[in-house]
């Protein structure tokens, strides 16, 4: 899940008033666009509380898009985004006009409330966006909580993935449902069956959320963007500096390696190398990565060749986490490891090799830090160091005899229900 983090900075109070600002202005049907980018925020949970300083993540955020607006580069392209958090959810198309002028408007003001971690109410804001805006691309960015495709913690055999909705009645703060079980989440085959029921292909899904960048929640979605990019690791709740993304990287054109991989890089650059965010996000460090999907079976064939000779129950008993443990400290939850690194713990130097040849075809662009947050011991930030030469920024889990029973949940049944298990060899390998 995203690490709420809150800092009280005027500039974010101006960018909620500019929020605010923005005219309508009635228009004909549109042409075909461009580009439409739909921001679908899972807000209904901790991320859309109002703090203490007065405004919540999700409400900074939407001003930061907001604002962002100014650098559209064509009049040809679109933002839309729905908003569900404390209010009753809505979605809105931000464009810019021809004598630069910003605008946005209301398409749809729900008057009961969604849940937004239902896949039909994914389907249905896709589907407004290909009606609405229809575009020669599309570009999806799912922003809330995450949590990969760590099992629900309720039953240990559904797969969670994406977002909270805690729906009315619900305990916001503490991301609570009214009956006091967790929010509903939106698992991971969900999202896959939400877009493909929209009929749209996406040039790229963006994770705005914690913990998705994995090779598990990949492969699943490997049939619904050419391209996926995020964060292996617990991301701050300020989440992306959208207006530097709106400004350099979602609308480059078209949607080559090359202009993909300019999402990572502006990313990483506006939390790493610009002093202004340095406030919030100088203890988080930062790990992203792009896997491109039409690579993601050839990886999944050469990692089950290796996986079936060397991963075996009586090879694997236990993996340390000195290095390439990458999840974040949470008891109950199992290891996670930078899938290169730990490849290159699991197979002999000339084997990873060839296996690391295969991942940079799928994993063209990462950009990683020298650290990056693993966790809290009371007000202490616990960093983790990477290691450049091995890391690939792309996470996955190892079955090990531990996770049998792993805080009450049998991980390692749960792994088997995803559709990476087979794919990458384990079940051959015996687990």
């Amino acid at each position: 899940m995203k690490k709420l983090r809150f800092a009280v900075l005027a500039f974010l109070g101006a960018l909620v008033s500019f929020s605010c600002s923005s005219s309508h202005e009635e228009e004909a049907s549109p042409p075909r666009f461009r580009r439409t980018v739909i921001i679908y925020m899972a807000a209904q949970n901790s991320l859309g509380a109002t703090s203490v300083t007065g405004f919540s993540p999700s409400q900074s955020d939407s001003a930061e898009i907001a604002k962002g607006i100014q650098y559209l580069p064509s009049t040809e392209d679109n933002i839309l985004l729905f908003i569900d958090d404390a209010q009753a959810p809505r979605l809105y198309r931000y464009y810019k006009t021809s004598n630069g002028k910003t605008f946005y408007k209301v398409l749809k003001k729900y008057t009961t409330d969604v849940s937004s971690t239902d896949p039909k109410t994914l389907t249905e804001v896709l589907n407004i966006a290909s009606t609405y805006c229809p575009s020669k691309s599309y570009g999806l960015v799912l922003w809330s909580h995450g949590s990969s495709w760590l099992p629900n913690m309720s039953s240990g055999l559904s797969t969670r993935a994406f977002g909270i909705d805690t729906g009315l009645g619900g305990d916001m703060e503490n991301d609570l449902a009214a009956d006091g079980n967790p929010g509903r989440q939106m698992e991971i085959n969900e999202i896959a069956s939400a877009i493909a029921a929209s009929g749209l292909h996406l040039d790229f899904l963006l994770f705005d959320a914690c913990l998705m960048q994995s090779i598990e929640v990949a492969y699943t979605l490997r049939h619904t963007a050419d391209y996926i990019i995020g964060s292996p690791t617990v991301t701050s709740s300020h989440g992306f500096v959208y207006h530097d993304l709106i400004r350099h990287a979602l609308f480059a054109w078209p949607a080559s390696d090359q202009n993909i991989s300019l999402i990572a890089d502006t990313h990483y650059q506006s939390l790493m190398e610009d002093p202004a965010w340095e406030p919030l996000y100088e203890d988080m460090g930062c790990v992203i990565s792009v896997i491109k999907t039409s690579e993601i079976e050839q990886l999944a064939q050469s990692t089950a060749h290796y996986i079936s000779q060397y991963a075996s129950p009586t090879n694997i008993s236990s993996l340390s986490a000195a290095t390439g443990y990458i999840d974040f400290r949470t008891e109950g939850y199992p290891d996670s490891y930078d899938m290169s690194d730990c490849m290159s713990r699991l197979l002999p130097p000339s084997d990873y090799r060839t296996w690391y040849e295969m991942l940079n075809r799928c994993v063209i662009h990462r950009r990683i830090s020298d650290y990056y947050y693993w966790g809290q011991k009371g007000s202490r930030i616990l960093k983790a160091s990477s290691n450049p030469a091995t890391f690939c920024g792309v996470s996955m889990f190892v079955p090990q005899k531990k996770y049998d029973s792993y805080g009450n949940i049998n991980y390692n049944h749960a792994f088997k229900l995803t559709e990476w298990y087979k794919a990458a060899g384990w079940e051959t390998a015996g687990w």
